[in-house]
């Protein structure tokens, strides 16, 4: 009995030791505001320190970047190293979201810090609550051929990463929060050139003004996808005119983009943690699962996997066989699609 516990006490050593040394090559870049400012005032108290806090409990041996802004309170908070830069201020061009700049200045000057292997895009508004991501981005290694961007899968979370928009199938519209992946993958994504200096800006810039306040103008989300993919997939990418610009084969090329380069997490079992603002009862029926994720794996890169569908998932795909199609019905009786 004692040779057992003193066995487990030994393999518990062995792996802390293991998993600290593999947090060593990763970097947490932490970006965005660490307070309120004028205009944006629904950062929750202490979140940032709360950011910080949870990378050292659950990434011990990881560098911690914090990318912030001019006077910002910093006191209190722990990291490593910290990058000021020079707010841009809100976006002025006609297409990107208002603080489109601001979060992809703050993510390029994180990591152009980076010396890591492995990187972590983390928003200064939310936190974690595990690890269990450095794990997942090592789990599903399989691609299709000819569809492979980055040299390892971009672990992406599930909260906000739309899969729909008003009963409509939409593309390009991942979550901003939290990426995981290869440092060099991260920066193919994030060290963008400004907007307009993307041969492609003007014409997005048109096809925005066509539908600006109204529903069919692009997600915030779908503007920052749209300009990182056209710039490193040119030939795939497609420029969207409207939020439902989109045909069967699009989603198609959008899913085998996916299973090929991403790995959608859930929150809960990847070890995010979200702002308040942010947390639901229910998951979305627009938003993808992880389970949607692997489903598109099985299909286009690795027809051996498993997939148990859990509780959770059948009520979100019952949820979504009532609600989307009612929803989807809603918004063409009241809206016309743009030409």
């Amino acid at each position: 009995m004692l040779f057992f516990v003193g066995f487990l006490k030994n393999m518990k050593h062995f792996w802390r030791c293991l998993m600290n040394n593999t947090f060593q090559q990763i970097t947490v870049v932490v970006q965005g505001p660490v307070q309120n400012y004028q205009g944006r005032t629904h950062h929750e108290e202490g979140i940032t320190q709360r950011c910080l806090d949870s990378i050292r409990t659950h990434l011990p041996g990881s560098k911690v970047i914090l990318s912030t802004w001019p006077d910002q309170d910093l006191t209190g908070l722990d990291y490593d190293q910290l990058i000021i830069s020079k707010d841009p201020g809100q976006n002025q061009d006609g297409f990107c979201h208002v603080n489109y700049q601001r979060q992809v200045l703050s993510t390029q000057a994180g990591l152009d810090a980076v010396t890591t292997p492995y990187a972590v895009k983390l928003r200064s508004d939310n936190f974690l609550t595990g690890n269990q991501f450095v794990t997942i981005q090592q789990q599903f290694t399989k691609t299709e051929l000819n569809q492979q961007i980055f040299s390892e899968k971009v672990v992406v979370n599930s909260n906000l990463f739309r899969r729909s928009s008003h009963g409509h199938r939409v593309i390009m519209s991942p979550s901003d929060f939290f990426y995981y992946g290869r440092t060099d993958d991260l920066k193919l994504i994030w060290q963008q050139p400004e907007f307009n200096h993307h041969d492609f800006s003007q014409q997005l810039i048109q096809q925005a003004q066509k539908v600006a306040g109204t529903p069919f103008a692009l997600e915030a989300e779908q503007t920052y996808c749209q300009i990182w993919l056209k710039n490193i997939a040119r030939d795939n990418t497609k420029l969207l005119k409207h939020r439902f610009d989109i045909n069967h084969h699009d989603i198609v090329i959008w899913e085998r983009f996916l299973a090929s380069n991403i790995i959608i997490a859930d929150p809960q079992t990847m070890g995010l943690g979200l702002r308040k603002i942010s947390q639901r009862k229910l998951k979305r029926a627009n938003e993808y699962s992880h389970i949607d994720w692997l489903k598109l794996y099985k299909q286009y890169c690795d027809n051996t996997v498993t997939i148990n569908i859990n509780k959770d998932q059948r009520h979100l795909e019952l949820r979504r066989f009532f609600k989307l199609p009612l929803s989807k019905l809603t918004f063409k009786l009241k809206n016309r699609v743009p030409n």
